[in-house]
């Protein structure tokens, strides 16, 4: 696997880890603010959101 696979890879890796965490987020508060699928959905955006964020941030080098 090169460089740029495994990259990829982790950037996929990235998005479905950051998802799943919006959406058990949502589910939760859905179940607190009683409207289950608009929180659910929003914490799959906000997910989604921050891991494009993380993925995307300019590298810089420390030398």
């Amino acid at each position: 696997m090169s460089k740029k696979d495994k990259k990829k890879a982790a950037e996929r890796g990235t998005y479905a880890l950051y998802m799943t965490a919006g959406l058990i987020l949502g589910i939760g508060l859905g179940a607190i603010l009683n409207s289950l699928l608009i929180t659910t959905i929003l914490g799959i955006v906000a997910g989604a959101g921050t891991a494009y964020f993380f993925s995307h941030q300019k590298r810089t080098d420390r030398h």
